[in-house]
């Protein structure tokens, strides 16, 4: 029988958030965590220890049943970022925590930015295009593809997809042509962060704005370099191997980098008038930290970065 935490239970504590909390430098986001950290010690392990949680999806806006564990782990551990996908619209604590952030962004404004999101394959993919069609999808393919062309590609011999390849440190985009760049867990698995983040700018029109999700430590100073891409393509492992599953690769793709706060201090440096960190932390609508009961439940909580040009 499935095991259930129910939210409202009177020993989970209810938060009402609706909208982000914007931060804009380390100690703001150091004190917003603080006030926090009693219930992601306590809730958010609660959460890992069961099979499911009643709560609200804030993207179906109705009530549902979040899965906890949907395969992600930490070494057996449910991975909550991962996980906690909703039984509605089939989206994890990641993808809903980006998705609800770009309706923050752009249904206040009602408008429909012409914009750049960088998978096509996805549940995430499928409920950004639908809501605002001028945002288009694309993989990255491969270092010999050219970006901004089609291709067939198939990671089973029996299923062929077709999808428009698009490198993020090699945007086909024209300069200042983009209102929105949108991507999820991509710049941890890119060597070159400082191009991908440079060529973004480049990308984006005036006040456009690019939003994204990365795992993020809050007590790093300075990113970790988890490997250096060396001139004749060969890899100089500097920590452990680390791989993310992304549903292309067998096995997932390699990470190099684990980011600090120096990552956010190189959105600024690449152009970037504005940076923000926007935390959402909800138990009852399925937004936790990610690794309960290790200290990454703590530096890893429910945050995603805004960049305005």
């Amino acid at each position: 029988m499935s095991r259930t935490i129910s939210s409202d239970q009177d020993d989970v504590q209810r938060y009402e958030l609706t909208n982000f909390i914007w931060l804009q430098d380390r100690q703001s986001t150091l004190d917003a965590a603080a006030s926090l950290r009693r219930s992601v010690e306590e809730t958010d392990y609660r959460i890992a220890q069961v099979e499911t949680l009643d709560g609200w999806c804030a993207v179906c806006k109705k009530q549902t049943i979040f899965t906890v564990n949907i395969g992600a782990t930490f070494n057996g551990r449910p991975n909550l970022r991962e996980g906690l996908r909703c039984q509605h619209c089939k989206l994890n604590n990641r993808q809903r925590l980006l998705l609800l952030a770009l309706h923050e962004e752009f249904d206040a404004r009602h408008t429909n930015p012409v914009g750049a999101i960088l998978e096509s394959t996805t549940r995430l993919f499928r409920n950004v295009h639908k809501r605002w069609p001028l945002i288009i999808g694309s993989e990255f393919l491969g270092d010999s593809r050219s970006p901004g062309k089609i291709y067939g590609w198939s990671t089973h011999w029996w299923r062929m997809r077709r999808s428009r390849h698009e490198s993020i440190t090699k945007l086909s985009y024209e300069t200042n042509s983009l209102d929105a760049i949108v991507h999820s867990d991509i710049l941890e698995h890119v060597y070159q962060t400082k191009l991908a983040l440079t060529e973004s700018y480049r990308a984006l029109k005036k006040g456009g704005v690019m939003i994204f999700t990365a795992p993020f430590f809050i007590d790093l100073d300075v990113s970790v370099l988890r490997g250096r891409q060396l001139n004749d393509g060969s890899l100089e492992r500097l920590e452990p191997d680390e791989y993310h599953g992304d549903g292309l690769h067998a096995g997932g793709v390699y990470t190099f980098h684990n980011f600090g706060w120096s990552f956010f201090e190189a959105i600024g440096e690449a152009g970037f008038s504005k940076v923000e960190l926007g935390l959402n932390y909800a138990p009852d609508k399925g937004f936790t930290s990610s690794d309960p009961p290790t200290l990454h439940q703590w530096s890893m909580l429910p945050i995603l970065f805004r960049a305005l040009k």
